[in-house]
């Protein structure tokens, strides 16, 4: 039985250059050979317009209407980090920060590069402040580096999600205090224990040894935790359970392990595939094709095109999308035989460094899939394919389709 594999490129949509995307760009003869022998379009992750955050995105192309589902960013980057959420425990997407004498934000990432042993220093430093913080407030405080300058933040006892972030989300806003969103003593109490964190990690950090060295070096130093996205672990029924899927994800990045493991995918990573714009994909794409015997579908995700998105890299995002096919190509053969799906969770134009609502190219290539006349994978050229303009929502019922998986809807 033929299985399908989704590779997507995060961050991956964006807007003509001087007449020319990335993706337009890219080397990718795979991508672009199985793209002239499949059916192509354009998605919307959400709705038209809307500007997702890859949670919601997810959700979405996962086949779960973010609207009904979506708790908070939090509890995927915890849940992606494996930190077992209770009942009642509320995460944070955190992330490590550089800000100057007056609380102003320099760079909301610190650089963006954070090694391993100053991820683990970090760790180790906020973890004994929240035990300290804890202890004052009757509530336990977990703290988690995931990538780079990623982290989570878990708050368990009588806490509430109901907080305003201490991420100012730009560049040159001043840190912000966490304020209650009702007036529940539980969200009083979490926003007094946020912003307690927040304050003693920037007095801490003064002394750091690895903010000491960054400075010699002529980095930026880690002396700021913004806490965003502030939610609970959701009621989720299993995607084998809604589609009859049985799926598989491959992901460096906390946040996407944690999606796919809200829905009730088993979940994976490979070497060389830690979620940043440096990541080598031989060793994952030789697991996904493994995979592909075992599962329906194996989804694989492409964290570089977002990150060098963000930081206004167009040759750097065309050098992500041409590694990734260039480890793809020795899978040809094995591919033809099975259904491909390459797409996007969202536009981040490089032009724009953020996030865009504009739809977002998408592809299908199978056995018995429709061929139109689409040669190249791009903004520039999928919008002529015959799949036409799609929801995230869709495309989980469409995959099932293809592999006979999904149950008749009436007799």
């Amino acid at each position: 039985m033929p299985s399908v594999l989704w590779i997507l490129f995060d961050g991956g949509g964006d807007r003509p250059s001087g007449g020319k995307t990335p993706f337009y760009v890219a080397f990718k003869p795979t991508i672009d050979y199985l793209t002239s022998l499949g059916s192509c379009g354009v998605l919307d992750p959400i709705s038209p317009g809307v500007r997702p955050g890859s949670d919601t995105a997810h959700l979405a192309l996962f086949g779960y209407d973010p609207y009904k589902y979506y708790t908070g960013r939090g509890a995927f980057e915890a849940l992606g980090a494996d930190v077992q959420l209770k009942p009642g425990d509320v995460a944070f997407r955190t992330n490590l920060a550089t800000v100057d004498d007056s609380g102003t934000v320099i760079d909301r990432r610190a650089g963006r590069y954070i090694a391993p042993e100053e991820a683990r220093a970090v760790e180790k430093v906020l973890n004994k402040i929240g035990e300290e913080v804890g202890r004052k407030y009757g509530v336990e405080v977990v703290y988690k580096s995931t990538v780079e300058h990623r982290g989570v933040l878990v708050l368990r006892g009588a806490v509430s999600h109901r907080v305003s972030d201490t991420d100012p989300h730009k560049v040159g806003a001043k840190l912000l205090r966490s304020e209650p969103l009702d007036n529940s003593k539980e969200a009083a109490l979490t926003a007094e224990v946020v912003n307690e964190i927040t304050r003693r990690f920037s007095e801490a950090a003064k002394e750091l040894e690895i903010n000491k060295t960054r400075r010699l070096e002529g980095r930026l130093p880690i002396n700021a935790i913004l806490l965003r996205g502030g939610g609970y672990m959701p009621q989720i029924e299993p995607i084998k359970e809604r589609y009859n899927i049985k799926a598989a994800a491959i992901a460096g990045v906390a946040l996407i392990r944690g999606v796919a493991r809200a829905v009730g995918m088993d979940v994976y990573t490979a070497p060389g595939l830690g979620g940043t714009k440096d990541d080598k994909f031989d060793e994952a794409l030789k697991l996904a094709v493994e995979l592909m015997a075992r599962y329906d579908l194996v989804f694989l995700h492409v964290k570089g095109t977002d990150s060098t998105s963000h930081d206004g890299d167009f040759n750097g995002k065309v050098s992500v999308i041409e590694r990734l096919d260039k480890s793809l190509a020795p899978y040809l053969d094995k591919l033809l035989s099975n259904y491909l799906v390459v797409t996007s969770d969202h536009a981040t134009p490089v032009s724009v460094k953020e996030h865009t609502g504009e739809p977002v190219p998408i592809m299908l290539y199978g056995p018995d899939v429709v061929t139109d006349d689409v040669a190249k994978f791009s903004e520039l050229t999928c919008w002529r394919g015959a799949l036409g303009r799609i929801r995230g929502l869709d495309v989980m019922p469409i995959l099932g389709s293809y592999l006979g998986l999904t149950e008749k809807f009436g007799e």
